[in-house]
């Protein structure tokens, strides 16, 4: 017995010790392969293959055949290979590649194509034979492996992602639009996301819009000829939100919601899509479609409280308004308010609907009375201050400057560390900044600088040194120009500058307009400049004037690219071209501008979210 257990422990101590050497045979002959000493390293895994021929091993000592172009030996042990394993594609085409290496694509082109046609009916066969011809870039060929393979297998979408990705790569785009509505025939759901991928890769860098027509006019084709296929409608859908033609998507949320009976489902969603883009016309739209289908529909309720806030966000983001739009309005927020009471849910319109009477349709006593009863009805500390806020604002916009102030002052005194209360303060504040105390507003906005709110602390900072730049010009000036310029309140293209921002709020647009003018002809080299001009291209985007708008905010970035408004300038340059240019590769360019020149500005999580919006990332 003791014998046994000698002769067995001798035994695995000399496989031991051959398993060592063979080790260290493979580790030196591929020491020798990365330092590109190839004679040494085909010598060592010559001998290595000769006993174990195992993937590992070949690749190696194949490509070293390559890289000494000894095609003969390769040729030979390939066939050794591949009459070893018959069933391996990659040792058939690899023999192939040798012949092509060797100058003989005759012979090698033969040898690809008895590849294809020995190809078994198989999956595995088919998947193996592609990643085959895919390891030697023979792109054409291992798309004619899956379309052989389908056939044989009776299977039209077999292996789809890897043929799309074929297409990609031999940017073949309308192979790609082919298997895409090959996808969609199915009408199965399971390829929704890959269909999506697919269109999503084709319109990567489609500044002129051709592959978007492209595959929105195939899919609309096949939708004419098979009218009850489901997945192309969501395709048409979803493409037409991702390229941002919300009137096109409301027609097919129409379709969608009709055909699958979702009762407005749909319909909604677009228009909850279309409004926070900003195509208010479409949403209201959509909204009234879902109201006209009366009250048993899905969303009814819904439409009726979003139809309110949409209207709102449309007139408020107009310049000029129109009387009867905003009458109109009032009269809705006012129908809305007696149906449903004053109370905390409805806070919000009850605040809109004050602000409209005061702001849009000249009845401020109106305004003031509705916030009172407001303030009257409530407990709640935080909502009684709002209201407050409010009144202040009105109080300020008639020009009852104390009052408003004195308003805002019990705001602050009441929430001295709630962001409710750094609001007051900060419009408190601006208060004084336009009515020109410009040293005392300076002190207030100092305090806010260390405000709860980032986006208060951060306005709190700017027109702080928006005054204090404005001040010190304004006495540097003093001794070299006209006496009109003396002033220890500050110069007066800061005083034009705080008038132009109060006409602002008061929305006196064209009046704002003309005094923003004024202050580049004051100080036509002063700091105030692309302030002057920032604002000028808010009110433009409002007023539509989008060309002009997209001049002005150009001429920022590339004259004051590193003042303080540069990044709201590449912001909303970004945002002009996604909303009302519709030109998103710009939009795009200037989000990513965002991220990569002004990474500490507020806007980056913005920009990052729309930038990735547009390149369809969140878009379902």
């Amino acid at each position: 017995m003791k014998r046994i257990f000698f002769a067995l422990a001798l035994l695995l101590a000399t496989l031991g010790n051959v398993a060592a050497q063979q080790s260290q045979e493979e580790q030196l002959a591929l020491q020798y392969y990365k330092e590109k000493e190839y004679d040494k390293a085909v010598e060592l895994f010559e001998k290595i293959h000769a006993k174990k021929s195992n993937s590992y091993v070949y690749y190696y000592y194949y490509q070293a055949l390559l890289e000494l172009e000894r095609y003969d030996a390769a040729e030979k042990m390939l066939k050794k290979q591949v009459k070893a394993y018959p069933n391996v594609q990659r040792y058939k085409v690899d023999l192939a590649y040798v012949y092509e290496r060797s100058g003989d694509n005759q012979k090698a082109e033969k040898n690809y194509l008895e590849c294809i046609k020995n190809l078994q009916a198989k999956e595995t066969a088919v998947s193996e034979l592609c990643n085959a011809f895919m390891a030697r870039a023979k792109y054409d060929y291992a798309a004619e492996t899956i379309l052989k393979g389908r056939k044989m297998l009776d299977n039209e979408q077999y292996m789809s992602k890897n043929l799309i990705n074929l297409y990609k790569i031999r940017h073949n785009n309308d192979k790609i639009i082919e298997e895409i509505i090959s996808l969609v025939k199915t009408d199965n759901e399971k390829y929704q996301q890959e269909v999506q991928t697919a269109i999503q890769d084709l319109l990567v860098d489609d500044e002129d819009n051709f592959q978007y027509m492209s595959i929105r006019t195939a899919l609309q084709k096949f939708s004419q000829k098979n009218p009850s296929n489901i997945l192309c409608i969501k395709q048409l859908y979803w493409i037409s939100q991702l390229h941002k033609d919300y009137p096109e998507a409301l027609v097919l949320a129409k379709a969608l919601d009709k055909r699958l009976k979702m009762e407005g489902i749909y319909t909604y969603e677009i228009a909850a899509v279309a409004a926070d883009n900003r195509d208010y016309e479409t949403a209201v739209e959509a909204l009234n479609y879902i109201i006209k289908k009366g009250e048993d529909t899905h969303n009814y309720v819904q439409a009726k409280m979003k139809i309110l806030d949409v209207k709102y966000m449309q007139l408020t983001s107009t310049s000029p308004v129109k009387m009867v739009d905003a009458l109109n309005l009032e009269q809705d927020f006012r129908k809305a308010i007696e149906e449903n009471g004053i109370h905390s849910s409805t806070m919000d319109w009850i605040r809109k609907y004050a602000h409209l009477l005061a702001f849009y349709v000249n009845k401020p006593q109106d305004a003031i009375d509705i916030l009172e009863k407001a303030m009257a009805a409530t407990r709640d500390v935080k909502e009684k201050n709002q209201y407050k806020i409010d009144l202040a604002d009105v109080q300020l916009y008639t020009g009852e400057i104390w009052d408003a102030s004195l308003n805002y002052s019990q705001v602050e005194k009441d929430l001295p560390n709630d962001i409710l209360g750094s609001e007051a303060k900060f419009k408190n504040a601006k208060l004084s900044f336009y009515i020109g105390e410009f040293n005392w507003a300076k002190t207030q906005l100092d305090v806010l600088a260390a405000a709860t709110s980032k986006l208060i602390a951060n306005d709190a900072i700017y027109s702080s040194m928006l005054i204090s730049d404005n001040l010190e010009e304004g006495e540097d000036e003093a001794d070299t120009t006209m006496a009109l310029f003396q002033n220890s309140e500050g110069n007066l293209a800061l005083k034009k500058y705080a008038q132009a921002e109060f006409l602002i709020f008061q929305n006196k647009d064209d009046e704002a307009l003309r005094c923003l003018d004024s202050v580049t002809i004051l100080s036509p080299f002063g700091s105030l400049v692309d302030d002057a001009l920032y604002q000028k291209a808010l009110l433009l985007i409002k007023q539509k004037k989008f060309l002009e708008a997209e001049s002005i905010l150009k001429k920022i970035v590339e004259n004051y690219g590193d003042q303080l408004l540069a990044d709201d300038a590449v912001f909303k340059l970004a945002e002009l071209y996604e909303y009302h240019l519709k030109d998103f590769s710009q939009a795009m360019d200037y989000y990513q501008k965002i991220l990569k020149e002004y990474s500490d500005s507020l806007y980056v999580v913005q920009a990052r979210t729309r930038y990735r919006t547009l390149r369809g990332d969140n878009v379902n």
